[in-house]
């Protein structure tokens, strides 16, 4: 018997946020793919609640020449048209905006979703990306020491009046951010690397999410999350865990989507249950999916109606 978490387990939906197959007879670039997409992502969003609770928008420059949505204009767009959900980053890349900016970015998407808001942010990962940009993209570990200043400055914005701050990569000179939130914004740090990402959401973070991975990946991180916690003397419970992961579910195991170079949580209905069921007794709380060929393989109804309800939690 399974004992019951004391935590509920919830489930974020991931939004598509590129079109990444033109249609013959359009351009990369026409507008009309555009509208497609956003219309597709309004229509699913009658179909989430209430089983799904949270909304998460990735945040990426583009996709090469992919018609593509940018994050928090298409974040706070959707904020007003759902009330109730919550709305977060997965994950804003730090190099991508001053952290003084991406705090008021933070704090206005928090008033505008009635305190629904959590900021998740990484290092980032994509060194092209930056670099098409025209954003640094420094070693890993001064991006990892950017993010760590990063979530301090959010943290003195939305605590301090005025802000002092004082890094190797970002200032505040007694800045002011008014009003200060009503309730705390929560901060989720994405990321895997065991000695310094790890070590900063242990000290800053509110929630950590692992991408992509077995079980066993996640295990593994979640203990050495653990040890970072208990070197720091903070309880590791005070972390709420996130799994990010892509899912296909279909009626014979044989037909589920599965990739050699991409861990996918597949299979039929039990399968995908069980393989679930083992993130959630290793500590999972939230869920954010994406569903493979949605919505052609009805493995988004499949999860409604046959998965979320014989989870635990």
């Amino acid at each position: 018997m399974t004992t019951p978490n004391p935590t509920p387990v919830t489930y974020g939906w991931i939004t598509q946020p590129a079109h990444f197959d033109t249609p013959a007879g359009h351009s990369p670039q026409d507008p009309a793919l555009w509208h497609q997409l956003h219309e597709a992502n309004e229509q699913l969003m009658r179909l989430l609640q209430p089983t799904f609770d949270t909304i998460w928008f990735e945040d990426h420059m583009g996709w090469g020449d992919k018609s593509h949505l940018e994050c928090f204009t298409n974040m706070a767009y959707e904020a007003a048209r759902n009330p109730g959900m919550r709305f977060g980053t997965l994950v804003a890349g730090q190099a991508f905006r001053n952290p003084g900016l991406l705090a008021k970015m933070a704090l206005n998407m928090h008033y505008l979703s009635g305190n629904r808001f959590i900021l998740g942010i990484g290092a980032g990962n994509n060194g092209g990306e930056h670099h098409e940009y025209g954003f640094d993209f420094k070693p890993n570990a001064e991006r990892v020491q950017q993010l760590d200043e990063a979530i301090r400055v959010c943290r003195a914005l939305w605590q301090d009046s005025p802000a002092h701050f004082h890094g190797a990569h970002y200032h505040l000179n007694g800045a002011f951010l008014s009003p200060h939130p009503e309730s705390p914004i929560p901060i989720m740090v994405g990321g895997a690397g065991e000695k310094r990402t790890l070590r900063v959401t242990a000290e800053l973070a509110d929630w950590w999410c692992l991408d992509v991975a077995p079980l066993e990946v996640f295990q593994h991180k979640s203990r050495v999350l653990d040890a970072h916690c208990a070197a720091l003397g903070r309880d590791p419970q005070a972390i709420l865990r996130a799994y990010c992961g892509w899912v296909s579910i279909a009626n014979r195991s044989e037909d589920a989507a599965r990739w050699p170079n991409l861990h996918i949580v597949a299979g039929t209905p039990d399968e995908v249950t069980r393989e679930l069921q083992g993130f959630i007794d290793a500590g999972v709380r939230h869920f954010m999916l994406r569903f493979m060929d949605y919505p052609a393989s009805g493995g988004l109804e499949r999860f409604i109606h046959e998965v979320a309800p014989r989870l635990n939690g």
